[in-house]
Parts: C-alpha cells; sequence; structure tokens
C-alpha cells in the first residue's frame, strides 16, 4: 500500500480519503460554483461515490503517482476541500497539482494553506523539481492564489479543454524546488 503521512497547516490537515467522507465530499462536487471551470459536473450522490471509491482505491496501486486526498477543517472536522498530487514525471521528478474548496469557506485564507501544504508534500516529502498547476483563464481567484504562492505564469493554451461543450482557455503556472526554498 502507498498511502502518504499527512500534511497539517495551522488549520487544515491534509489526508487520504475514506468512505466516510462521502457526505462532506458529495456536498462540494455538487455544488454549481465549485465545478464552474472543471471538465465535470455538479456531481449527483452515485457519481460521487463511484469518484470517491475510485480514488481510495489509487491508495492500493503499487507505483502510485495519483494522491487524491482529504481537505479537512481540523477546528470542526469537516472535510472542506479535495487536494490533488500526481507525479508526471518521476525521472525528471515533476508533479501537478490541483485544488477545490466547499464555496462555503472561500474567501478565508483555505486555498492559501492547501496550495502551500501540496508544494511542502511535493518538495519535502516526494522531492519533486517542479510543481506545475493549470487553470481557467477566467478562474482569478486560482491564478491569485498561485501567484500568492510563488508561481510564476509560463503558458496559455487556447482552447485546451472543453468544459460543458465549451472550449476553454487555460493557464499554466509552476514553480521549482529552488524557488520555493527562497519564498519560505
Amino acid at each position: 500500500m502507498s498511502m502518504i503521512k499527512s500534511v497539517e497547516t495551522n488549520r487544515l490537515l491534509l489526508r487520504e480519503l475514506v468512505a466516510d467522507d462521502f457526505e462532506d465530499v458529495f456536498q462540494i462536487k455538487s455544488d454549481e460554483k465549485v465545478v464552474k471551470y472543471l471538465t465535470w459536473g455538479p456531481s449527483n450522490r452515485e457519481h460521487t461515490l463511484n469518484s470517491l471509491l475510485k480514488q481510495i482505491g489509487f491508495q492500493s496501486e503499487e507505483n502510485r503517482k495519483i494522491y487524491v486526498l482529504a481537505v479537512e477543517l481540523k477546528s470542526i472536522r469537516k472535510v472542506i476541500g479535495n487536494a490533488l498530487f500526481m507525479v508526471r514525471d518521476d525521472d525528471f521528478e515533476i508533479a501537478e497539482i490541483g485544488y477545490f474548496i466547499n464555496s462555503n469557506f472561500w474567501k478565508r485564507g483555505y486555498g492559501e494553506e492547501i496550495v502551500y501544504a501540496l508544494l511542502d508534500l511535493g518538495f519535502r516529502q516526494f522531492r519533486m523539481h517542479r510543481i506545475y498547476a493549470t487553470c481557467d483563464t477566467e478562474n482569478f481567484g486560482s491564478i491569485n492564489l498561485l501567484k500568492k504562492n510563488g508561481f510564476r505564469l509560463e503558458g496559455h493554451f487556447i482552447k485546451d479543454l472543453k468544459v460543458r461543450g465549451e472550449w476553454r482557455d487555460n493557464y499554466l503556472f509552476a514553480l521549482l524546488k529552488e524557488e520555493f526554498d527562497k519564498i519560505l
């Protein structure tokens, strides 16, 4: 089994998903505001359950590359988001991150903590050289969040993803380990 050690911030715990997270995850994935820029959703209960079980299944993969983590608000022990860490290339030590948060918890600084925790996980625990993230060019919350965490804009992909039948542009942001070390 390829479980990872939980990552803790002041207010959050990023940990492996468990089946008991279903109701909190469903609340998030069924929210139109949360999935606005994503290629899926809003999700119904069946889709959420299938997705959750698949993501839990990643935990037992031998050469695991995908880590979908619960973002738990420690003070109330509630899952308020998901965080994604994907090893894209072992040889070149490259990973991708992603995240989304329950809209009831937006604009409270949790996103910044999530991204920092993913960077800490990637650069310290996984010893990555480069971590990148993509986001819709109109997702200003995510753009600002990545910039606050030291990411630099590296690319603009035109009509890169189809979201609910419409081709969307995406930005590519990246951060190197040496850049992360300087912002500590």
